[in-house]
């Protein structure tokens, strides 16, 4: 059992969500599972180049209010100032779009 003091010194139950990413052209989308949490007790944080994610959930283990953590290294093909992220039934999407150097650009050949 791994818990963690956060805010308010209460004891929280410490778990790894769950997470798939799917590339796309213009964009990576990022697929967490965190049952229970929602948009207010949802962090999402860049600091150096790292993705962090914190959500509280209502759900509780052993006791304790679970609080699902996850970080994530970014490289410079992600443009930081366009990250968005919403919750919805129970899955948090962080969209992490693709700076502009980072695209493919296709040149019309004449």
């Amino acid at each position: 059992m791994d818990n963690e003091k956060v805010k308010n010194d209460e004891m929280y139950y410490e778990v790894l969500p769950a997470a798939d990413v799917i590339e796309e052209e213009k964009d990576a989308q990022l697929y967490l599972e965190v049952p229970g949490a929602n948009s207010k007790s949802v962090t999402v944080e860049v600091n150096h180049k790292v993705l962090y994610i914190k959500a509280i959930s209502t759900l509780r283990r052993a006791g304790y209010p679970l609080l699902y953590k996850r970080s994530f290294q970014l490289s410079d093909a992600v443009d930081i100032t366009g990250i968005t992220a919403k919750t919805q039934d129970g899955v948090l999407t962080v969209t992490l779009p693709k700076s502009e150097r980072a695209m493919v650009h296709r040149i019309q050949v004449e």
